[in-house]
């Protein structure tokens, strides 16, 4: 008998509870962040919400590697909670950005600010490389944390007995 692909019902309520919760938290760790002017306090505050998530989903693959966890707890708190309380980044960048280095007067006017867009573009792509290089240390940070082991460490003979 073939199993059915829909995840279940238990599942698909938990992820998308969790989805609700992880966004009411991200903005009210965003929300209270002050308009400078200047891009650098929400970039702080963006990276603190995507390093901390980093950190708490890394937590969890390690906890959950080790216990057994009810599959709609690990799928609420993983991609619900923790999926939402780190996505919509991009759009959060883009739209602190943007506005920062005038690239909405250059997109909609066409006028010649190229040098300007290079920098913003350059800017971001150095910003996207330290956030996926911090978020990959804090994930493993909390991996560490939760005591996950990839079972390298302790099965030097080959088979295939250590833990996932």
């Amino acid at each position: 008998m073939e199993r059915s692909r829909h995840p279940g019902w238990a599942v698909v309520g938990a992820v998308a509870a969790g989805g609700a919760i992880g966004t009411l938290l991200r903005w009210l760790l965003v929300a209270p962040v002050p308009e400078s002017g200047s891009p650098v306090a929400g970039w702080i505050s963006l990276g603190l919400v995507n390093l901390t998530g980093s950190f708490l989903l890394g937590l969890l693959a390690a906890i959950s590697s080790r216990r057994t966890l009810p599959r709609w707890l690990v799928a609420g708190l993983g991609v619900g909670v923790l999926g939402a309380y780190t996505s919509l980044s991009a759009v959060v960048l883009a739209a602190t950005v943007a506005p920062a280095f005038g690239i909405t007067g250059f997109i909609q006017t066409g006028s010649p600010g190229g040098i300007t867009l290079i920098a913003a573009l350059t800017g971001t792509l150095l910003a996207l490389a330290a956030g996926a290089a911090l978020g990959t240390a804090c994930a493993a940070a909390g991996l560490r944390l939760g005591g996950w082991s990839s079972g390298l460490d302790s099965d030097t003979s080959g088979s295939s007995g250590g833990q996932r």
